[in-house]
């Protein structure tokens, strides 16, 4: 798992990160959690950078995003390997 310096998130969304999570403060998904992370909404990988990103940032439990974040990972894998193209 990349870490927010990793990542390259600057100041500016770190206090955009602080804002969203202390205005909404329950899980987008389950509303039941604490919102502890932000959830990328289109995936930022499916853009070419992280800069020319274009969607929302929702507020999400831990379990929710990385739950979120595997499917998304698993099926992409799987589509790669039953496509023709490899």
């Amino acid at each position: 798992m990349k870490t927010l310096k990793a990542r390259k998130y600057d100041k500016n969304y770190r206090a955009l990160r602080k804002i969203i999570l202390m205005t909404q403060p329950r899980c987008f998904y389950c509303k039941k959690a604490v919102a502890t992370t932000l959830d990328h909404e289109p995936p930022l990988d499916s853009f070419p950078s992280p800069e020319l990103w274009d969607g929302s940032l929702r507020p999400s439990c831990a379990s929710c995003n990385y739950s979120r974040g595997a499917k998304y990972g698993n099926a992409k894998r799987k589509a790669i390997k039953n496509s023709r193209k490899w």
